[in-house]
């Protein structure tokens, strides 16, 4: 304790900002406001800012009568629906201070020693350096990250030639990439099942099945059964489709997953696929229960791109496995 009293006091001053302006369509509701373990999601956040020594903190985007009664500072977006990407565009430039954590809201363990090692190592690099992101289990967890408020004129410049993902606009950009960060401390709440049990009040694909087994593949494998024509049904949403995926996979959305039944193939092994592997599962889950062969692949998206694997960007086939 003695020790992080220390460093915080060392710490130079920072900015910190919650990401509050996603649509939650899988959530149900707005899950910067959604209660857990007795504080809004969004309130937790910025309290693990605070605690880790942020000198002002700003909800970005969001419903700012809801925000602004959890007690939170409300930096209006300057793009409202445009993603990530010009969200944190508009925390920099609507900060005081030179670097700035920018996290997302749905955070289900904020961690001040998380935010503390990020501030800490954009700040002992490089002025050139615009970024800390940290990388977990192989992935860079792009809104869990600090930047130079520098950083807004390349990231605002790149969103304005057509680039609308924080992911591809941030890859090309100069960057430390900070290891040893807890998994838990960037872990996120998606979708329903994976907030705590006793906060699962949106119904939910498999919600009412029982827990069963699911089986899963990994991306090396995958490309060994695409490569023997096995079919591949991605279940994210279609603007996450468009902006990359498995070529040749079809597009059948979580959320339609029961009315497309029709779609998948009962013959044959049929591979499920999302960005992490969460989503993917619980269709996984429901398929067999109807006796399709159904794999889950664990990793995704993210791990397919992760591991080089060429991806395809386009607009969404329909049927055709």
């Amino acid at each position: 304790m003695a020790a992080d009293r220390a460093r915080l006091a060392h710490r130079p001053p920072f900015s910190g900002a919650v990401l509050c302006g996603g649509e939650s369509r899988r959530m149900g509701r707005d899950k910067a406001t959604l209660v857990v373990d007795g504080q809004a999601m969004a309130a937790r956040v910025a309290a693990a800012l605070k605690g880790a020594g942020a000198a002002e903190v700003w909800a970005v985007g969001g419903d700012p009568g809801a925000l602004a009664a959890l007690g939170l500072s409300v930096l209006p977006d300057e793009h409202p629906g445009g993603g990530p990407l010009p969200a944190t565009v508009t925390a920099l430039r609507g900060s005081v201070h030179e670097v700035v954590a920018v996290l997302s809201c749905d955070l289900l363990h904020p961690s001040e020693a998380a935010i503390g090692a990020l501030v800490d190592a954009l700040h002992a690099a490089s002025p050139s350096v615009l970024g800390a992101v940290p990388v977990v289990a192989g992935h860079h967890q792009w809104t869990h990250a600090a930047w130079r408020r520098s950083a807004a004129r390349s990231l605002d410049a790149l969103y304005m030639t057509g680039i609308g993902s924080l992911r591809r606009a941030a890859s090309g950009l100069s960057l430390v990439e900070v290891q040893g960060i807890e998994p838990a401390a960037v872990a996120d709440a998606d979708e329903p099942a994976e907030l705590p049990a006793t906060l699962r009040g949106v119904a939910t694909l498999g919600a009412s099945l029982h827990r069963m087994e699911i089986p899963d593949i990994d991306v090396v494998e995958l490309v060994r059964q695409r490569a023997a024509g096995a079919a591949l049904i991605d279940v994210r949403e279609p603007t996450e489709f468009a902006e990359a995926h498995v070529p040749g996979a079809t597009l059948i959305p979580l959320g339609e997953v029961v009315e497309r039944i029709s779609e998948v193939p009962t013959e044959g092994t049929v591979y499920v696929i999302c960005a992490r592997g969460s989503r993917s599962a619980k269709a996984v889950e429901h398929y067999r229960s109807l006796g399709i062969d159904a794999v889950n692949v664990a990793g995704g998206t993210l791990a397919w791109i992760d591991a080089g694997h060429s991806t395809d960007a386009e607009a969404p086939r329909d049927g055709g496995l």
